[in-house]
């Protein structure tokens, strides 16, 4: 009798743990099937805008764009898409507006792939502002951050021209020499040669 008690009990409990379980099962599918549905909406969207660029209506393009912006905030293609508006107002010189939007993405874009394109940017906007401080250190940290990344190369030998262009010598033939010491035998390598030749 005692035995036939615990195993209803058993059955009981094994019931409602199953049904948990299978309740947290079809939770996290029916989540999972959201978050893939908005990808793909947002990434349409997106392809939508670059087509209306393509097409040459950029009112329509920009219009879009913030539209994924606001609509698919946190997703790719929202990041994706605050990196060519940020582009818009760089282009426009609307700096500052394209600084906040490049801060925010570096920090926070999903996948990480796109935080180091927006940190370029963040460097050529100080760039264009010939504001070469800024430039230095935000080249600084895009190496300490981003070391093995394609840009990595053009991000030293823009540093070096930045630390010129502060009247800074030692330290931008310093930063050729690395570019000399880290990627030899290539182009960048080649260039950061000549310019030391044309130092001394």
């Amino acid at each position: 009798m005692q035995s036939n008690i615990i195993t209803k009990s058993t059955i009981k409990v094994l019931t409602i743990i199953i049904s948990i379980v299978l309740l947290v099962v079809v939770v996290i599918f029916i989540y999972c099937s959201r978050i893939h549905k908005i990808d793909n909406l947002s990434s349409l969207d997106l392809a939508k805008a670059y087509s209306a660029f393509a097409n040459g209506n950029q009112q329509l393009g920009v219009t879009i764009l913030d539209e994924v912006i606001a609509k698919y905030p946190k997703t790719p293609a929202a990041y994706q898409a605050k990196l060519s508006r940020a582009d818009i107002f760089t282009e426009l010189q609307s700096y500052d507006e394209a600084l906040n939007i490049l801060k925010e993405t570096e920090s926070k874009a999903k996948p990480e792939a796109i935080r180091p394109l927006a940190l370029a940017r963040i460097i050529y906007i100080y760039d264009s502002k010939k504001d070469y401080f800024n430039a230095i250190t935000v080249s600084k940290e895009f190496i300490d951050k981003y070391p093995e990344h394609f840009l990595i190369r053009d991000i030293y030998l823009n540093l070096a021209e930045y630390y010129l262009a502060t009247g800074s010598k030692d330290e931008a033939v310093k930063t050729f020499n690395e570019v000399l010491i880290s990627f030899p035998a290539t182009q960048e390598a080649e260039k950061a040669q000549k310019r030391i030749n044309e130092i001394k």
